[in-house]
């Protein structure tokens, strides 16, 4: 008996929680002004008969609508930059805004009609979008809002296989950020999700230097959607791989001749000829 009760009230405990109006979206994401930005939303609603889906974005200050299925009833000035992304009636709700603008603040809210009487406002579930900007092409990335993380080896030696990795936060992963490396060699690409709407960007090159990359700076440049790029890098330390001998003594037939290979960062070799006795 007592099993029974327990099982019917974990059911209604279940139902009750199934049958509610819930929204799960971020109260706060990041975008680059100039780029794009997504905040990801996901929604439940009541076991109802459902008519149609019609979502809708909304801001806490005047209602005003920046995004809607039907398109034609979005606010004019957003008509071309919102966009409802994944399927509405599989309780995606996730909003991304193209050529973020610094108005595009928000709080903003979401809406769900599912045709009838059946609707809900989600006004407790407000989202603000922080905006920053890229003034110029970030050589050195401190105190940049959004820093590139480029990491190397200290010193790597002539031919050896190396590998750098470049990363960055972004908040729109239908248009990730495309990675630039001012090296040639085989580039991987790698995304993963984040909090608060954020995502990590990187870029894995793989490359093999030589002596003349001695002191070069291995550049790591990333392009936003929208065009907004910034890059930093970082000076490569080679140490050269020396050869043994390259027929040197063919040249001076009648030479005693010493090579002496200078085993530093600099791929010198050292001739000392002396005369014969």
């Amino acid at each position: 008996t007592w099993f029974c009760w327990r099982f019917l009230l974990v059911k209604m405990v279940f139902l009750s929680r199934s049958s509610s109006w819930t929204v799960d979206v971020p109260s706060s994401v990041k975008g680059l002004l100039g780029s794009c930005v997504v905040i990801p939303c996901s929604y439940s609603y009541p076991h109802v008969k459902v008519i149609k889906f019609t979502g809708i974005w909304k801001t806490t200050k005047g209602d005003q609508v920046i995004c809607h299925s039907i398109q034609s009833e979005t606010l004019e000035r957003y008509r071309s930059r919102t966009k409802l992304l994944g399927d509405i009636g599989k309780k995606s709700c996730s909003l991304m805004i193209e050529n973020l603008q610094q108005s595009d603040g928000g709080p903003f809210y979401f809406r769900i009609e599912l045709g009838g009487h059946n609707k809900y406002s989600f006004f407790n579930k407000k989202v603000s979008i922080s905006t920053f900007i890229i003034v110029m092409i970030v050589l050195v990335n401190t105190g940049d809002p959004n820093p590139i993380d480029l990491s190397v080896q200290e010193e790597v030696k002539e031919g050896q296989t190396v590998s750098a990795s470049c990363s960055v936060s972004h908040s729109c992963p239908t248009y990730p950020p495309a990675f630039h490396w001012s090296h040639f060699g085989e580039q991987r690409f790698q995304a993963q999700e984040l909090a608060d709407g954020q995502w990590k960007a990187t870029s894995t090159l793989t490359f093999h230097p030589n002596h003349t990359d001695h002191n070069e700076p291995l550049q790591c440049r990333v392009t936003y959607h929208g065009g907004k790029h910034q890059e930093t890098s970082q000076a490569l330390k080679v140490k050269c791989k020396c050869s043994s001998t390259f027929g040197v003594s063919s040249l001076f037939p009648n030479k005693k001749v010493l090579i002496i290979h200078l085993h530093s960062h600099i791929n010198n070799t050292l001739l000392m000829i002396k005369e014969d006795v």
